[in-house]
């Protein structure tokens, strides 16, 4: 970041690079396809992206708020990769565009799988899958990230501690929701996020219930109305090396929300 913030990659002066026969299929312009291209493409390799989304970028276009990575930031970076001589063909989902088959038939010598984690874990908790209001975090950062900004609800709570989580509570309290609620089960020293995304997150107004865990998902006429969780203390580490959170009987409480969104991984 602080490299490419110092100059114009246009500026840059191309590789030599000596063309070999070969073609290469990338499936996927995420992080590991662009690298994956890059890198080929330097070695003499004829290169073509694929990608299923409209634009070129993967997660760093659909699952990383502007704010972060502005989208002009993210367009000179693959523009600086394709000027090698990388062909892309966006709007090209693999089963349901073009086949592994039809890759074999048009030539392609070897194929590149970087289609990435799109995903979410769900938190398998009683009423995850029965009231409207819970939501998929990764689905709710792509639609707002490809332009369709929707207010999830007015009391959100996003459950987990990583920047997944923080990006989802940012973005939700910047669409205008009333209240957003972070809940992770460890305390603030073991959120995986990164330091300076936790503070921007607090002092944008968010709220984060440190120690504490799902129990259940509440509904009323079959909408998100409640979130029953129960405080935590650490106990031993787990297989992570981080610190097991464990309940603490009798501390279920109630966090009044219309909308939950899970961010635990994908």
């Amino acid at each position: 970041r602080f490299a490419a913030d110092q100059v114009n990659l246009e500026d840059l002066p191309l590789p030599e690079i000596e063309d070999r026969p070969e073609k290469v299929a990338v499936v996927g312009s995420g992080p590991a396809g662009l690298t994956a291209a890059y890198y080929l493409r330097r070695k003499g390799y004829q290169v073509t992206l694929f990608e299923a989304l409209p634009a070129l970028g993967g997660m760093l276009r659909v699952g990383i708020p502007d704010y972060r990575l502005p989208p002009h930031v993210l367009d000179s970076e693959i523009n600086n990769i394709l000027r090698l001589g990388i062909e892309s063909r966006t709007g090209q989902r693999l089963g349901r565009d073009f086949t592994l088959a039809d890759l074999d038939r048009e030539g392609f010598k070897a194929v590149f799988l970087a289609m990435g984690a799109h995903r979410s874990m769900k938190a398998n908790i009683p009423g995850e899958d029965v009231f409207e209001g819970v939501l998929d975090a990764v689905d709710f950062l792509r639609e707002v990230n490809v332009g369709n900004p929707k207010k999830p609800g007015e009391k959100v709570i996003v459950i987990g501690g990583g920047n997944v989580a923080i990006d989802t509570a940012r973005v939700a309290k910047r669409l205008g929701c009333q209240e957003v609620t972070i809940v992770y089960r460890r305390s603030r020293e073991e959120m995986p996020a990164y330091p300076e995304e936790i503070q921007g997150a607090l002092d944008e107004g968010v709220k984060i219930h440190y120690l504490t865990a799902p129990i259940r998902v509440m509904g009323d006429d079959g909408k998100v109305s409640g979130f029953e969780c129960i405080k935590t203390e650490l106990g031993a580490p787990d297989a992570t090396g981080r610190r097991r959170p464990v309940p603490i009987e009798g501390s279920e409480f109630v966090i009044e929300c219309d909308a939950i969104i899970p961010a635990i991984g994908q």
